[in-house]
């Protein structure tokens, strides 16, 4: 699990609480490290509620997404533009650790409400909507590929590719999970409400900022505690999500974006993260 020059996570105490936070999560996933516990054999069983992420992870994970930070630090040669991935907990992210990657808040929401926007407008036949992002729906309808529809609204919700660092990566990622899952939640029949894309944005930053932080840290466990955490990290973010208080007013690019920051930001509120 990842290469060498692979990104460290965060330094000071953000990267102590994450640490600390991560090896207590982690030991919980793993059963205290009894290879016969029900945890580690029975991973994301129906009906297992997910181990809740401890505080101190929590708490050192969103003090690195700062209020209209500007990023610091970051990966290179990242490739692909966002999409599914396999083993993406212990995947090497490129770059340097340095002091910590910093992401922007506002960066960060911006990018996931310009794409839920367009996936939700897409889902919702509203061409209006969709051409005010940039967008033609029977242009993305004749595509009849789910994934191309995807790309293309990744690369207007975040722009071209510019210098591939680790934020970028991070924000194309969630720019396309929250899109993917607003358009296959359409096909199932039902189409998301705006709170409940805010929510899952919400879930989907902080799922992927942890195993960004925390991949480096994995290799010090058993490979199985790896596939654990892989399937139990977005449940954990998602009971996390929850808890952040919204004020959803419609679904457009910035009644989203700003639901999404504002959630996030309640979540530093609740846990007593400060500027």
């Amino acid at each position: 699990m990842g290469t060498s020059g692979a990104y460290c996570g965060a330094g000071g105490k953000a990267g102590r609480d994450i640490g600390a936070g991560a090896g207590e999560w982690l030991g919980g996933l793993s059963g205290g490290g009894d290879s016969d516990s029900d945890a580690a054999n029975d991973p994301g069983a129906d009906g297992k509620p997910p181990v809740d992420l401890p505080p101190r992870l929590v708490s050192g994970v969103l003090s690195l997404l700062r209020p209209g930070s500007p990023s610091g630090g970051g990966g290179v040669g990242l490739g692909g533009a966002g999409g599914g991935r396999a083993g993406r907990i212990g995947g090497s992210t490129g770059g340097t650790g340095g002091g910590g990657l910093r992401r922007s808040t506002s960066r960060m929401a911006g990018s996931a409400g310009r794409a839920a926007a367009a996936a939700y407008a897409y889902a919702t036949e509203d061409r209006a909507s969709l051409s005010a992002l940039g967008l033609d729906f029977d242009d993305l309808r004749a595509l009849r590929d789910p994934i191309e529809v995807t790309r293309r609204i990744v690369e207007t919700a975040c722009g071209p590719r510019s210098s591939s660092t680790l934020e970028e990566h991070e924000e194309r990622y969630v720019a396309a999970r929250v899109a993917e899952w607003v358009l296959e939640g359409t096909q199932d029949g039902a189409t998301a409400t705006p709170e409940e894309i805010t929510r899952y944005a919400i879930a989907t930053i902080i799922a992927e900022v942890i195993a960004s932080e925390i991949g480096e840290a994995l290799k010090q466990w058993p490979e199985k505690v790896e596939v654990i955490a892989d399937s139990e990290l977005r449940d954990a973010a998602e009971v996390l999500a929850s808890k952040a208080e919204l004020s959803v007013t419609g679904a457009s690019e910035a009644e989203l974006a700003k639901a999404i920051e504002d959630g996030i930001n309640t979540l530093r509120e609740i846990y007593g993260v400060g500027d």
